[in-house]
């Protein structure tokens, strides 16, 4: 992630809207049947999802990556403070998700979301660090976001979008309490250095990726999340920690 807009699934560098470089979006497959052959007199007849540009009416701004075509764009990193969650929080449209209380000795360590300055964000990810229960330093993400934005893909080291038929094989590994609610993760094989977890909250993804792997351990002490959208004031009493290199792997 770097300090300009970027793709939530490659990280490179998106187009703005409107900006005649940018190539028109491809036509997913699965829409094909949707869209006439001509152009309708109606332009508001096209799903959202296929216009580059900001509609009137939606207000929603889709940037250009010239390898994903349409996205939400991931805004710049924002350095962990109270005042700047609590901006993010007003105007998100999915969930900040976070253990609350946080694991001993734990501090709130950055946020990043995807979406647009007119729409708020459609994709978070609130970091956390603290030391790990093996020994050494330990970094968690957790990535709430709408399906196929991909973000949550990305910091897991996955092709993405979406986490793919990993639900049809086993059972949950397992259980965080997510707004109180019984939350089942399943453990995605294969991850390298990390581990990752995710699962679905509130109708969204929720993804949940601990460094080193062994930290993995966390999700198995029923961790209790909060949405930081209903925290409120409570906001303020968050332990605050420097800003997460995880943000910039």
């Amino acid at each position: 992630m770097k300090g300009e807009p970027s793709c939530p699934r490659c990280g490179s560098r998106v187009r703005a809207p409107g900006d005649p470089s940018a190539p028109l979006p491809l036509l997913p497959a699965e829409l094909a049947g949707l869209v006439p052959d001509t152009i309708p007199d109606d332009l508001a007849d096209l799903p959202v999802d296929l216009l580059p540009v900001r509609t009137s009416g939606s207000g929603v701004e889709l940037w250009n990556c010239e390898l994903h075509g349409s996205v939400y764009p991931v805004q710049p990193i924002l350095a962990p403070s109270p005042a700047v969650l609590a901006s993010v929080t007003s105007r998100s449209q999915v969930p900040l998700w976070l253990p609350w209380p946080l694991p001993h000795h734990w501090s709130f360590s950055g946020v990043a979301y995807a979406g647009d300055h007119h729409t708020g964000a459609r994709a978070t990810v609130m970091a956390a660090s603290g030391p790990s229960p093996f020994g050494g330093e330990g970094d968690m993400l957790l990535i709430a976001e709408e399906m196929g934005i991909g973000l949550g893909a990305r910091f897991a080291g996955l092709a993405g979008p979406d986490p793919g038929p990993i639900f049809e094989y086993t059972a949950a590994h397992a259980k965080v309490y997510a707004s109180g609610r019984p939350t089942p993760m399943w453990s995605v094989p294969d991850t390298g250095d990390r581990a990752v977890f995710v699962g679905e909250a509130r109708g969204m993804w929720l993804w949940v990726v601990l460094w080193p792997a062994l930290a993995g351990t966390l999700l198995y002490e029923d961790l209790v999340l909060t949405d930081l959208r209903d925290a409120g004031s409570e906001i303020a009493q968050l332990p605050v920690g420097s800003l997460s290199s995880r943000f910039f792997a």
